[in-house]
Order: C-alpha cells, then sequence, then structure tokens
C-alpha cells in the first residue's frame, strides 16, 4: 500500500482540516511536482474531496449514497504482469449509476510487442494493435473519462495500480479514485465455489462476448457489482460504508497468506 493510499483512508474515516490536510500532501512523493495548494488539482488525479465548514476537508464519497454514486467498472489488459516490463494493450471501462449503464469506454493501445503467450490469452495480436493511439492519448482519454468516480475491478489492485503507474510514468500523475474489489464484494454478498471472473460468467450465466478481452469482462464485471449490490445489508447506505464493507476481513487476510 502507498503513503498516499493511508492518507486517503485516514481522511476516509475523519475530517481534517485544509491545512493539515496540504501538509501532509506536500510529504507524498507521489505528489511533489503538483500544485497541490489549489485542492481542484487534487480533484483532478480522482480524489473526490469537498471542502465543508470552518475550512475543513472530507471525501464526498463519506456523503454520497450508493444509487447517487458513480461507478467505473474498469478491465485491462496488458503485455505482461510487471509495470517496468510490460505496458497496457486495452482498456475496457463501463460507468455505472443508479444501477444504469451512463458512459462507456475502450480501446486497444499502440504496443511493439506482444507476446505470444497474451496473445494466446486474449487473440490481441501485434498486427490488431499497430495502428492503435499511443498508451499516453488513451491514458489522457481514460482520465477524463475516469474522472472521480469509484474505480471497480475484479482483483482491483492489479488493475488500478497498473494504470495509476502507467499515469505517473506519462507524466499524469498517480490515481488518487476511491477504488473497490467487486472480488471481494461478492464474497460479502452471495455464496459462489469460487469467485474468478471466469468462473462467475459461467456461473451467473453471464452472457459476455469474449473473456479476457477489456470491455467484455469489464461488462461482465458489471453484472457481478449489480448482484452484490442486490444483496447489500439495509446498514450499507453511503459509498464509503460499501468500500468499507466490502474490503475482506483481517481473519481471512492472515487465512490467504498463511495458505499460499
Amino acid at each position: 500500500m502507498r503513503i498516499l493510499d493511508r492518507f486517503i483512508q485516514k481522511l476516509a474515516t475523519q475530517k481534517q482540516s485544509l491545512y493539515e490536510f496540504r501538509a501532509k500532501l506536500k510529504q507524498v512523493k507521489e505528489l511533489e511536482y503538483y500544485d497541490i495548494d489549489d485542492i481542484e488539482n487534487i480533484r483532478l488525479l480522482g480524489l473526490p474531496i469537498v471542502e465543508l465548514e470552518h475550512k475543513n476537508i472530507a471525501l464526498e464519497t463519506t456523503f454520497t449514497p450508493i444509487e447517487k454514486q458513480r461507478f467505473c467498472i474498469v478491465d485491462i489488459e496488458t503485455s505482461g504482469s510487471k509495470i517496468e516490463t510490460s505496458q497496457i494493450i486495452e482498456i475496457g471501462a463501463i460507468m455505472v449509476q443508479g444501477g444504469k449503464i451512463v458512459a462507456e469506454f475502450e480501446s486497444l493501445v499502440k504496443c511493439n510487442n506482444i507476446p505470444e503467450n497474451i496473445t494466446y490469452l486474449t487473440g490481441i495480436k501485434n498486427e490488431d494493435v499497430k495502428d492503435s493511439p499511443s498508451l499516453a492519448s488513451v491514458l489522457e482519454r481514460f482520465r477524463l473519462f475516469l474522472g472521480d468516480a469509484v474505480f471497480v475491478a475484479h482483483n482491483v489492485n492489479f488493475d488500478y495500480y497498473f494504470i495509476s503507474d502507467s499515469m505517473q510514468n506519462a507524466g499524469f500523475g498517480p490515481l488518487l479514485n476511491r477504488r473497490m474489489c467487486s472480488i471481494d464484494l461478492a464474497r460479502k454478498t452471495f455464496e459462489a465455489p469460487k469467485y474468478g471472473l471466469g468462473f462467475l460468467i459461467e456461473y451467473l450465466g453471464i452472457k459476455v462476448d469474449s473473456h479476457h478481452r477489456a470491455y467484455s469482462d469489464a461488462l461482465a464485471t458489471v453484472s457481478v457489482l449489480e448482484k452484490s449490490l442486490s444483496n447489500l445489508p439495509e446498514t450499507i447506505i453511503t459509498t464509503e460504508d460499501l468500500i468499507k464493507f466490502a474490503k475482506p476481513n483481517p481473519k481471512s487476510r492472515k487465512k490467504k497468506k498463511e495458505s499460499a
């Protein structure tokens, strides 16, 4: 977890003074080249902050009802698993609000070398992306599409950090959006033998054009999210309630680590 993530998590639990907020941000390495005195610049990086009375700062998601929240369901395909040696080759994203799809994003990304095992998995070949837009241009458009929506993905940390690191490398700054894992939320809201997306597609009878393609997998994840939201406890009302509820219990994290 980034130091930045711990800072945002603290902000999710209690408001802070604007002075304290700015002082802490100035200590964050990922933001050292950004003008953080203007909080609008922080909003542009995806952090949904609001200024309260007496110059206090809080997360808007603390007050936003789930049905009014914008969730951006994201999936990426990459040329490998490590950001240091590979890159994004496709992004698919679907914006959902109030149970309805309100916007969509889909793009292949120019890449000079897609390994054979990635082509086997995704079906994406070198010739498919040779005339695609550059990674920087796709990331720039995706940043505008994402805005300050909650970033949702199946195994969210991979997609979130891969995109965030790619944004940082391209000079666009890191992602600061609130995020939520649809796998973790599914485990909390309905029973299934397994929770991998490929299995849930078959188990829940989700219709997809092609598994392991970004847009199709994002669309399948929308269906998983809808099922989870329909099974929430009545006490889960705001977006931050939902994000907190979705997090794995510390005991389950320990069991996973021990069994790894």
